[in-house]
């Protein structure tokens, strides 16, 4: 693999730029999920299995720390009435102006989607290279801890979505383990419709919460 037809000329640049707009992710992830009523999240904590029914009460019971994220992360932008997401609608209810930062953050979530990848390359710069198992290609992800780490080989499902000449994730990442031999490695090639994207979000969610109760 040529690895510079994946990494642009200014990654440092984009790197620098990302790490500015960083801190701005949680509040827009905050915003989007208070569009939710309580019958969305009932609904998606249903699906996740994170739905209980305690003294006469039911609510959202995480069985780890971690789980708030991902389950944030699924109901922005996996619940879709009448097929719109919720990241989706915020961007559309923007008043933000192109080509500012809200509106670049923004536009970008409202196209992200859910994929299993494998790490391939760490770059110093802020970034990672990293194969798309289920879709196929290679992509240029940025992200400020894996390139600190020894995390070639790892799997790990996440939600990406478009930024400038490379990607940025959501920030809700479930990771399944490491295959470090190339050759364990094989992209499915698949386009995917909704209820698929829906699925493999679940099912991701499902075993890694089963992942994360082994380890305890």
């Amino acid at each position: 693999m040529e690895v510079f037809s994946i990494v642009p000329a200014r990654l440092d640049q984009l790197a620098a730029e990302y790490k500015r707009l960083w801190p701005l992710m949680p509040d827009l992830h905050v915003r989007i999920a208070r569009l939710a009523g309580r019958e969305a999240i009932k609904s998606c904590a249903r699906r996740l299995g994170m739905l209980s029914r305690q003294h006469g009460r039911t609510g959202i019971v995480f069985a780890h720390e971690l789980e708030a994220d991902i389950f944030q992360d699924y109901l922005n932008c996996m619940y879709q009435p009448r097929g719109i997401s919720l990241a989706r609608q915020v961007f559309n209810r923007t008043r933000a102006l192109p080509g500012s930062d809200e509106y670049t953050l923004l536009s970008g979530m409202a196209q992200a989607r859910l994929s299993l990848f494998w790490i391939r390359e760490l770059l110093p710069s802020g970034a990672v290279v990293a194969l798309d198992i289920i879709k196929g290609g290679h992509f240029c992800i940025l992200d400020q801890s894996l390139p600190q780490q020894d995390a070639v080989g790892i799997l790990v499902a996440c939600r990406i979505f478009p930024f400038r000449e490379v990607w940025m994730h959501t920030g809700a990442g479930m990771i399944f383990g490491v295959l470090r031999d190339a050759a364990d490695v094989q992209s499915e090639q698949q386009t995917l419709v909704y209820r698929e994207k829906r699925n493999l979000n679940e099912q991701s969610i499902h075993r890694w919460r089963e992942l994360l109760a082994e380890e305890e």
